[in-house]
Formats: structure tokens, C-alpha cells, sequence
């Protein structure tokens, strides 16, 4: 009997959502960035990364996003060639390059 258990237990633990996932109350999820895409109020990511690209030579090894002040904030690390790492900030909305670190 405890073997038929078992497998009802799991099957209604993974039934049910996780209620404590961060992504769950996040504003900033993947759905919620296209839709301020799809309204204009950001620019796509590829669009983004020619911005920084194009001003700095390198490659793009990480980014992370952020809101700061109701604001999407983008950062971008770039691997330069010469092994230095540079961190430049852009704003989400206009492709503003606003901070640049480690140049």
C-alpha cells in the first residue's frame, strides 16, 4: 500500500506551482521585457548589443539587467582583447550608453 503512496505524493507536489520563485513576482521577466518591447518603451536586446559592439570592441560575455528608478538598466561586460573587462551600462529605452566602468 505505502508504494502506491509514493507516487500520488509526487505527482500532486509537482501538480502544484511554486508559489516561492523570485521570477513569479519579478516585473522584470521575460514576458514582461518583450511586452515593454512589443510597446516601445525598450529596445531589443540584439539591438542593444550592436550599440555597445559598435562602440567597443570586444566580446560580450555577460548581461544583466536592472531597473533603477522605474528605468530597465542593461549591463553589459565586455572582454576586450587586451584581457581587460569593461562593464558599460545602457538605458533599455533610448540605447543610452550611461556608465562605463574599468575603461
Amino acid at each position: 500500500m505505502q508504494a502506491s503512496i509514493l507516487p500520488a505524493i509526487l505527482a500532486l507536489s509537482l501538480a502544484q506551482p511554486a508559489a516561492a520563485r523570485a521570477d513569479d513576482n519579478d516585473e522584470d521577466t521575460h514576458e514582461a521585457i518583450r511586452a515593454a518591447v512589443d510597446r516601445g518603451e525598450a529596445k531589443p536586446l540584439a539591438e542593444l548589443r550592436r550599440i555597445v559592439l559598435k562602440r567597443f570592441t570586444g566580446e560580450i560575455v555577460s548581461v544583466k539587467l536592472d531597473r533603477e528608478k522605474k528605468q530597465l538598466i542593461y549591463e553589459f561586460r565586455v572582454l576586450r582583447g587586451d584581457g581587460h573587462v569593461l562593464e558599460v551600462e545602457v538605458q533599455a529605452a533610448t540605447g543610452e550608453i550611461l556608465e562605463i566602468e574599468n575603461e
